[in-house]
């Protein structure tokens, strides 16, 4: 009787060891199985990822990381807790090589028109920003969002609401197209994380797009597009006057040492430009991106509140300003050379705000492939 005992314990450990054992090799089954599958993936999304760039406007833009940290001269409006430098990872999109066009935002306009003229014409552009009391611009006014000429320029007057409208409406789009490539999609604007990433390309020591410190190359010609008087040095800032007892601002150029000026106004061989250029002008970045510096300054999927009385910002209160302020990021034809650098923030004054130095660029994200 005991060893007929012995003998059934003994076989049920046998049957458990081998029931383990199976257990086991399921688990290594599932994970080469799994690991299979990853791989056929990968190679899925990469084979449509190329075929995507070749039938767009968009460059693939990996995941990575890079140094974020303060440009010295943000500190007296920054939160030095905030602004302390730390590393950010970044996972991997799509960005547009170049900033919205007025073609591209004109076929968006005429969809709405079609669908509803009241609101099809609340997304038209305000053209009224190209209107200067120092300067005759009204050409501006009636011609640059419409005429042909200005086709391939970026679309300015454009409000961050309205820049949100146009990438659903990219997306619908898209997704609605039996030929696409990517099976679900997302168009929207870019972070400010990943606006500074893709800006910087392959560089990890230059604050410029270019990967030098100079907004010039070797043979005196201007790298970008934006107000010719300096270097870097150079700045916008505004001060508080005392004017009969009121106290008002004024906006100045601010020089933080020696300007080295231009030597040359052509750009890589296209004439300089008096406003805005055709967003495909000058050399692109190590990423495929064009015009990440100057043209004009774009908006990023950011909002802050600060308090403009004293310029500072809060970021750790839950407190809020009664004013929210947009962010925009790299210069314009109308910005010192010291915008271009991919630290520094410009600001806008809330979603409906409109400007002629302001356009976009959208990203995509693949939601199915």
């Amino acid at each position: 009787m005991l060893l007929k005992i012995t003998n059934c314990n003994h076989s049920r450990r046998l049957r458990c060891f081998s029931m383990k054992q199976l257990l086991v090799l399921g688990v290594i089954a599932f994970t080469f199985s799994a690991s299979a599958q990853y791989k056929d993936s990968l190679k899925t999304f990469r084979k449509h990822t190329k075929t995507y760039q070749k039938s767009s406007d968009y460059v693939f833009i990996p995941s990575g990381s890079y140094t974020r940290g303060t440009n010295d001269s943000d500190l007296p409006y920054a939160n030095g807790a905030y602004f302390r430098n730390h590393t950010m990872h970044v996972d991997s999109f799509f960005m547009q090589k170049c900033e919205v066009n007025n073609r591209q935002y004109l076929e968006f306009v005429k969809a709405q028109l079609a669908i509803d003229s009241v609101l099809g014409k609340s997304y038209l552009p305000d053209t009224l920003v190209w209107r200067s009391p120092t300067g005759f611009n009204e050409p501006y006014v009636e011609y640059y969002f419409r005429h042909p000429a200005y086709s391939n320029y970026p679309v300015v007057g454009v409000s961050y609401n309205q820049a949100k409208a146009y990438a659903e409406w990219c997306t619908e789009k898209y997704n609605s197209d039996e030929k696409r490539v990517f099976k679900k999609v997302q168009f929207r604007l870019p972070t400010e994380e990943e606006w500074e990433y893709a800006f910087r390309g392959n560089n990890s020591y230059s604050y410029l797009p270019w990967g030098t410190n100079s907004t010039f190359d070797e043979n005196g010609k201007v790298l970008a597009n934006f107000l010719i008087v300096s270097q870097l040095g150079i700045y916008r800032d505004t001060l508080s006057k005392t004017f009969g007892g009121r106290q008002e601002t004024q906006e100045v150029i601010v020089s933080s040492g020696a300007a080295e000026s231009p030597r040359s106004h052509e750009a890589n061989g296209t004439a300089y430009s008096d406003i805005t250029a055709p967003v495909n002008t000058y050399k692109p970045n190590s990423f495929g991106l064009y015009q990440m510096a100057g043209n004009v300054e774009e908006m990023v999927e950011a909002y802050y509140f600060r308090d403009a009385s004293i310029y500072s910002f809060s970021h750790d209160t839950p407190e809020k300003s009664d004013q929210p302020w947009g962010i925009t990021k790299g210069g314009s034809w109308n910005d010192p050379g010291y915008y271009l650098q991919y630290p520094v923030r410009q600001f806008y004054d809330g979603p409906n705000a409109t400007s002629a130095e302001i356009g976009f660029r959208l990203v995509v994200d693949v939601l199915v492939f």
